[in-house]
């Protein structure tokens, strides 16, 4: 069983349902979310889920140069601490999954080991876009996924992540790598959270090209491809860059003998 968090609203549901669905295809999962009003009503029968309302409205984004829907993305986004908290509460751990990502194979026995290992305090995924002066200004560490342990880390993160815009940073994505510093981590390989800014730019296009099949699964530079971190199925306010990687997955999907796509590739179907 992992625990894991997210954070979920009317705007997201169907992602994090694709979410749930994928990753738990291959795991046993207890959900830790916080929600709005809507998405609280349409979880709640679920057995293994726990929900914090928490969310007052999902009419925001970091997408756009609109200052209130920054602050009151920042708002929503910051409920992921309450979520996590709770997890951590329970199991001494959690792990934090943003709801636009989905899963096209197991989670590692050896990254579980680490992620549940009280010798280390997170478990990071660094974006590896190849663009140093971009990671300098957004983070080096996606904050969409994560793992973490220690209480105080985690703490530290939403402290200076509230304050992000006196330290000028990045929302709570750039405090995630700023208040690592004193803390024992382990970051994620590339075949984990593979993000579509992993091959927007020219000098990272060749890497679709490691995105293979081998008949019955999905493949990274050899390796399974865990799980994908891209907009499949959201109404987005701005363009939605990672369009090419959604239907690269899409086709290498509908080419492999596996039960588990099918199933993913008709819920994409039926939600577009």
């Amino acid at each position: 069983m992992i625990s894991t968090a997210s954070v979920v609203t009317k705007k997201s549901l169907s992602e994090f349902l694709l979410l749930k669905l994928s990753l738990e295809q291959y795991h046993e999962i207890e959900w830790f979310l916080s929600t709005d009003e809507f998405s609280a009503r349409e979880l709640k029968n679920f057995n293994n889920v726990n929900i914090k309302c928490l969310i007052k409205t999902d009419d925001c984004s970091h997408g756009t140069n609109d200052p209130v829907k920054n602050r009151l993305f920042l708002e929503l986004v910051m409920t992921k601490f309450d979520a996590l908290k709770e997890g951590i509460k329970k199991h001494g751990y959690c792990l934090f999954i943003d709801s636009d990502i989905f899963f096209t194979n197991p989670i590692e026995d050896r990254v579980l080991d680490l992620i549940k290992s009280e010798k280390i305090d997170a478990v990071l995924s660094p974006h590896m876009t190849n663009n140093l002066g971009l990671e300098a200004q957004v983070g080096h560490f996606n904050v969409g996924f994560f793992s973490m342990r220690n209480i105080d880390y985690l703490r530290f993160h939403e402290e200076m992540s509230w304050k992000h815009k006196e330290f000028g940073m990045y929302y709570e994505q750039q405090p995630l790598q700023f208040s690592s510093y004193e803390f024992l981590t382990v970051n994620l390989p590339i075949n984990y959270n593979i993000g579509w800014w992993r091959f927007n730019e020219p000098h990272t296009h060749n890497r679709l090209e490691l995105l293979k099949t081998d008949g019955r699964n999905l493949l990274f530079n050899g390796k399974p491809a865990v799980c994908f971190h891209v907009h499949a199925l959201k109404t987005l306010d701005y363009e939605n860059y990672g369009k090419f990687l959604v239907d690269k997955i899409k086709f290498l999907m509908a080419q492999c003998s596996n039960e588990n796509y099918k199933i993913l590739l008709q819920f994409l179907r039926e939600n577009s």
